[in-house]
């Protein structure tokens, strides 16, 4: 049962990564050059070497969901704001206005049109907190922890750096075939994502307009809800959301 349990967490915090997450992708063609096991740990190395004086970005997501079911992809717009190690901002334009922020000690996902918001401590909610590690893993080129839970194919196409990771819970992978990551060569950060299931969904997102280390308000990762928004998942919590 806590087998299960940890599954059900990964993948719910996989799940909430693509559905929020940027991305940049090209098919991974069979011309992509998998390399030798010593090339896989040096670019390991690379990455975190390139990615460690890197502490913020601010970029603009575009992203394109294709699910089997639906004959017309979704089309997502915003733009997102990430600052080590575990703060968050994705403000979503469309389809509908959004706003998710991870202050390193809560999750608030937001919907003006609605005036409704969900809540979540990083230290309570099992979920939000897994989703957060799973971004910080991914974001900074923590191939490490990423070893822990997938297994990690690399290659080399065309300047860029690409790990394709499938699961290795048999649970999970019921839900999800792989997912892939393409990083900068140069800087070593993600520029891209793509999330396919066994169905053949993919989750496709696009990250452009990238800034490192922009200079972020302090106030940019705390969201003061107005006093009429619905906090509906929490019932101890008054009507006008958080103090």
């Amino acid at each position: 049962m806590l087998k299960i349990r940890k599954t059900n967490r990964l993948f719910s915090a996989v799940m909430f990564f693509c559905l929020i997450f940027p991305t940049t992708i090209y098919a991974l063609s069979d011309d992509g050059q998998e390399v030798s096991p010593a090339d896989k740990q040096k670019i390991f190395e690379k990455l975190k070497e390139l990615s460690k004086d890197t502490y913020a970005i601010i970029a603009t997501v575009n992203q394109e969901k294709q699910l089997v079911m639906l004959k017309e992809k979704i089309l997502v717009d915003g733009t997102v704001t990430m600052q080590k190690p575990n703060m968050f901002r994705w403000e979503m334009v469309r389809p509908g206005k959004s706003i998710t922020v991870i202050d390193g000690e809560e999750m608030t996902v937001y919907t003006p049109e609605s005036k409704e918001a969900q809540v979540y401590s990083l230290s309570d909610n099992t979920m939000a907190r897994t989703s957060m590690k799973f971004f910080s893993t991914t974001m900074w080129g923590s191939t490490t922890e990423m070893e822990k839970r997938f297994t990690v194919k690399t290659f080399r196409k065309e300047g860029e750096i690409v790990l394709k990771l499938t699961p290795l819970s048999k649970m999970v992978g019921k839900y999800l075939s792989s997912i892939i990551i393409y990083y900068d060569e140069d800087t070593g950060l993600p520029h891209g994502f793509e999330m396919i299931t066994p169905k053949s969904d993919k989750t496709v997102t696009r990250l452009s307009n990238i800034k490192i280390n922009p200079d972020i308000k302090p106030d940019v990762f705390k969201l003061k809800l107005p006093e009429d928004v619905w906090v509906t998942n929490h019932s101890d919590r008054s009507q006008n959301g958080i103090e």
